[in-house]
């Protein structure tokens, strides 16, 4: 486990995950779901049951790709924050952890409400739970403890039930568009697979559809939708894919 964790699962005093503790969002980490260059997520027990626990490493391990095209017009709201953050000082990378979860938050919350395919957040809506979570995002567990819902990159799937995984990702990301959302990172690594359904996940570098970068972001995902179904047998134009995302009915 995480240096922030005792064995008994509990946090270091005085950090996000304490304070979720303390405020009994969640009551204890159980175990370590997947490790990424982004972040670490683990398995947790919360009232709700299940919870999955997503915290935030340090912006200079980090990967995201391009932070600054995703960064664009997205408030920061203090001066000094927002240089520290340009700079990547200690202050500026724990606030670029809470703002990358903060924006988690925020999609998962817009796309939640309109129904869409993505894991519930179990913080917020209200922007003081958001801030207290810090780099720390918990959301409902998708799968069974003993089972998490595999990656579509991982998992085994007939050619039917590929094809209908297809068209539910293509639906999720013209539900998104509609929404005015873009993915930014739309693969078969960030939707998983369960009991016949498609979730969306890993969202924090979504963009408005209204951003100028967004109609480029917008064509690299549907490219990689299909290039990374070619592994699951599905053979399917990346233009046209496009098109029914894009397309008004």
């Amino acid at each position: 486990m995480t240096a922030l964790l005792d064995a008994e699962g509990r946090a270091a005093p005085g950090t996000a995950l304490a304070r979720l503790q303390e405020r009994g969002f969640v009551h204890e980490i159980l175990g370590e779901l997947k490790s990424g260059k982004e972040a670490t997520v683990y398995l947790g027990r919360s009232p709700l049951g299940p919870v999955a626990v997503k915290i935030y490493r340090d912006a200079e391990v980090r990967s995201f790709k391009n932070d600054q095209r995703y960064l664009e017009g997205r408030w920061v709201g203090d001066a000094r924050l927002s240089r520290a953050i340009q700079r990547r000082s200690g202050a500026g990378r724990e606030a670029l952890k809470a703002m990358w979860a903060a924006q988690e938050y925020l999609v998962l919350w817009e796309a939640w409400r309109a129904g869409l395919p993505v894991p519930e957040p179990l913080v917020g809506p209200h922007v003081s739970d958001i801030t207290m979570a810090g780099e720390v995002v918990l959301m409902r567990f998708v799968g069974d403890p003993d089972a998490p819902a595999p990656r579509l990159s991982d998992a085994l799937l007939d050619a039917d039930e590929a094809a209908d995984a297809f068209a539910q990702s293509v639906a999720a990301m013209k539900a998104l568009w509609r929404l005015g959302l873009v993915h930014g990172d739309f693969s078969t690594y960030n939707l998983l697979w369960w009991q016949g359904r498609v979730t969306v996940i890993d969202v924090p570098q979504a963009m408005r559809a209204d951003q100028p970068a967004a109609r480029e972001v917008l064509a690299q995902d549907a490219a990689s939708l299909v290039r990374t179904f070619a592994r699951l047998g599905i053979e399917a134009d990346a233009d046209e894919v496009l098109r029914t995302v894009t397309a008004e009915h």
